[in-house]
């Protein structure tokens, strides 16, 4: 038997059914996630291979490869900038019209925008080439599946076991928009304190946190767990997540008899739940600070 047949035989006898529908189907594939083509060179880092059903596997491959040209945005490295550009064909076929509503800005909106985030170009240099776009609706949504992927495939590493379809997960992401901005992504900087735990992300002894870093925490109970991923320095995201059917519908609840009447919210959306409908209002496309550079 080869090595990646070995492997393969492993991860299913480790964990027969797929870990991203909740265990609840036969596991026939095995998924990258995050996926390869976020990372230079496809080399993604060791250990982050999941057994998972075709459905599962297959389904999300638009989100993977729009949050792959998003992770390409980012840094000069003219091997970043080569695969982006095929990303960018690819990305264009997929969703049609997405690109054109990233790059669209005027003049205005463009220097009004760097001026905000404290760019300026450089002599010779137009406010429109200094790379700051919009985030389209489709961005959002990808980003969105794919944290909800990311947070099982991660959830399990630490449990050993799928988490449960009537678990709940809510998140927020970010892009280096903030950053430029305030200095700070304010959102990490509140969970600074946090006890975190987070195994070496490497491939072949490369360490490769400069593209993919994640920090994990849980409770002592292990019931309720954070998630703090960043992608370099473009985007990342946070995640909290319970096991537990209703663990964090009351904390949702404890947090608005808080902020009764100060008009203030949960930023952190919902992702999974037990609820059928989303019991955060704020919008999707209210989640990051809706540029990045």
């Amino acid at each position: 038997m080869s090595q990646s047949s070995s492997r393969r035989a492993a991860l299913f006898a480790a964990c027969p059914t797929c870990i991203f529908c909740g265990g609840q189907v036969a596991a026939t594939t095995i998924e990258h996630c995050p996926p390869r083509s976020m990372f230079r060179e496809k080399a993604w880092p060791e250990g982050f291979e999941f057994a998972a059903c075709v459905k599962c596997n297959g389904g999300s491959s638009n989100e993977d490869l729009m949050v792959a040209f998003l992770a390409h945005l980012g840094g000069g490295d003219p091997r970043v900038l080569e695969s982006g550009r095929g990303l960018m064909f690819q990305v264009n076929r997929q969703f049609p019209g997405v690109l054109a509503r990233m790059f669209s800005k005027s003049a205005i909106e463009a220097r009004a925008d760097a001026r905000r985030i404290g760019l300026r170009p450089r002599p010779g240099e137009t406010y429109q080439q200094l790379g700051i776009v919009d985030i389209p609706d489709e961005m959002h949504r990808c980003v969105e599946v794919f944290a909800a992927k990311l947070t099982k495939a991660i959830y399990y590493m630490k449990m050993g076991a799928p988490f449960p379809v009537n678990g709940g997960i809510q998140f927020q992401w970010f892009t280096n928009a903030q950053r430029l901005e305030h200095g700070r992504i304010v959102l990490l900087e509140a969970l600074a304190e946090l006890a975190a735990m987070s195994a070496p992300v490497a491939r072949s002894g490369r360490d490769l946190k400069d593209q993919f870093d994640y920090l994990y925490s849980a409770d002592a109970p292990r019931e309720f767990h954070v998630l703090q991923v960043a992608f370099g320095q473009v985007f990342g995201f946070v995640s909290i997540f319970s096991q537990v059917p209703g663990r964090l519908e009351a904390m949702d609840e404890r947090l608005a008899e808080r902020f009764e009447g100060q008009q203030k919210k949960s930023p952190f959306k919902w992702l999974s739940s037990n609820r059928e409908k989303d019991l955060n209002a704020a919008p999707l496309s209210n989640g990051p600070q809706g540029k990045n550079s």
